[in-house]
């Protein structure tokens, strides 16, 4: 069964993650770019971790074996040791507390997936086979990032910052709706250009055709 795709904010969360390989060293890279707090315990830690930990504040290394205790104060946890015996207890620990965890290449132990992402700005398309198939999500990501302009997520952040104006001037849902769909196909050709004059001529254009 596939997984439901939450999009939640996850900034100044506490993850902690077991164990010091590239895996580990792979996925606090990702969350650091969400402004994750992280803390690392591994008995031996990759080079790049010291790395990460010099240039930013928000990682914390332990170099100790796991303690039940480690899991105190987060809010969600990766177990990405090189030994299933160790993943399977912490999924377990956690599972009590009722804390997300993923277990590395461990479907069965895992209650959340980090999905292959494409981002752009705040623009981010996740993919994921519920930890059926990597291979065809990663296949998949190749195909769907050569079909993305690259000016797209910055477009997008443009539309963000129309949303409120175009919220108040058109009180209509759907011409709202067919609005921003002719903006977006006006920056698509465009090279993600949207002027706010461009923006004001299609209200305008709603206002003319609004029944009196």
């Amino acid at each position: 069964m596939a997984y439901f795709p939450f999009m939640i904010d996850i900034c100044d969360k506490n993850c902690l993650i077991v164990g010091g390989g590239t895996v580990a060293l792979h996925k606090a890279e990702i969350l650091l770019g969400f402004e994750v707090n992280i803390v690392v315990v591994s008995p031996v830690l990759e080079e790049k971790f010291y790395l990460l930990e010099r240039e930013q504040g928000r990682i914390q290394l332990r170099e100790q074996k796991f303690l039940d205790k480690d899991l105190e104060g987060m809010d969600f946890v990766v177990a990405a040791t090189d030994s299933r015996e160790l993943n399977q207890y912490i999924s377990g620990l956690c599972r009590k507390k009722g804390l997300p965890v993923n277990a590395v290449d461990q479907k069965e132990a895992c209650s959340f997936y980090f999905p292959a992402m494409i981002q752009d700005h705040d623009m981010l398309v996740a993919i994921s086979s519920g930890g059926q198939s990597p291979a065809a999500v990663s296949y998949l990501k190749k195909k769907l990032v050569s079909s993305i302009p690259e000016y797209y997520g910055e477009m997008a952040e443009k539309m963000g910052a129309y949303r409120q104006y175009i919220l108040e001037e058109v009180p209509a849902a759907a011409k709202r709706k067919k609005i921003f769909y002719q903006l977006l196909s006006y920056g698509e050709s465009h090279e993600g250009e949207i002027p706010e004059e461009v923006v004001k001529e299609f209200i305008d254009r709603y206002r003319s055709h609004r029944p009196q």
